[in-house]
């Protein structure tokens, strides 16, 4: 018997494609060590850097546009990808379930601390760029929206959180969170990375908008920071091709060459 034909209605369970647009030009480092700056719109398009650049042998050219997984491994343990894109850059879901908007902080340790982004700029200068470079709390992932399902769980990171509020349904919010709730004055405050407090929660289908890009938490620039999880599970799959990992390439199934 044939196989059913996948309808409108039917679940996305797995987290398959790019939560930006694939097309859009990201912003490149550039520049020698101590005097780098990121071009923006000067780079390849998402989809072209994460399939031929992160997954290089070479660390300058993997990381120019945003670090790939095997840095966030080195800096973070995990395996995650980046991308530099300008703030407020819509970011979609990549799979279907409940999505929750989940605040850390809104600032930055950067500059709360007054520490220097540059040392970690496309691949860190290592002799400037210790992996704890803040005197207290660095903040995680700032503002973040998380989606889980069945089968899986995807946190996607560093968001403004005055474009994202906008994009949230009206009846999402929780407790005393809303639009009027001034998320500045409330989450200013840098915090341990394992803290966040959800403000709201929705359900959301691949495809839809579930926020805008931002520079909030511990963020060396404004990107979109993306990683995949089994559900259950604190053990991060690898979202491209890099050699190394178990299960990867999450951002290309489905996509078409090109």
């Amino acid at each position: 018997m044939p196989s059913a034909t996948p309808t409108a209605t039917d679940p996305r369970i797995e987290p398959i494609g790019f939560p930006i647009d694939p097309a859009a030009r990201l912003g490149m480092v550039s520049g020698v060590a101590g005097n780098r700056a990121i071009r923006w719109g000067e780079g390849p398009t998402a989809l072209e850097y994460s399939r031929d650049d992160q997954p290089s042998g070479d660390p300058d050219r993997a990381n120019r546009c945003g670090w790939n997984a095997r840095l966030h491994v080195e800096y973070e343990g995990q395996p995650a990808v980046d991308w530099y894109i300008p703030p407020g850059t819509p970011v979609v879901a990549t799979m279907d379930g409940t999505a929750t908007l989940l605040i850390n902080t809104v600032s930055n340790p950067f500059d709360v601390y007054g520490v220097s982004r540059e040392p970690y700029l496309g691949n860190p200068d290592r002799a400037l760029a210790p992996v704890v470079p803040f005197p207290g709390p660095g903040g995680g992932q700032g503002v973040f929206v998380r989606i889980e399902n069945a089968g899986y769980r995807t946190d996607s990171a560093h968001f403004d959180i005055g474009a994202t509020a906008a994009a949230v349904p009206r009846d999402a919010w929780l407790e005393d969170y809303g639009l009027e709730t001034d998320f500045v004055a409330a989450f200013a405050q840098l915090r341990d990375f394992r803290v966040a407090t959800p403000v709201a929660r929705w359900e959301v289908r691949a495809g839809e908008v579930i926020g805008a890009s931002g520079d909030s938490g511990y963020s060396e620039a404004p990107h979109l920071h993306y990683a995949v999880r089994p559900a259950g599970s604190p053990n991060a799959l690898c979202p491209t091709t890099e050699p190394g990992f178990d299960d990867g390439g999450w951002l290309l199934r489905g996509a078409r060459p090109g």
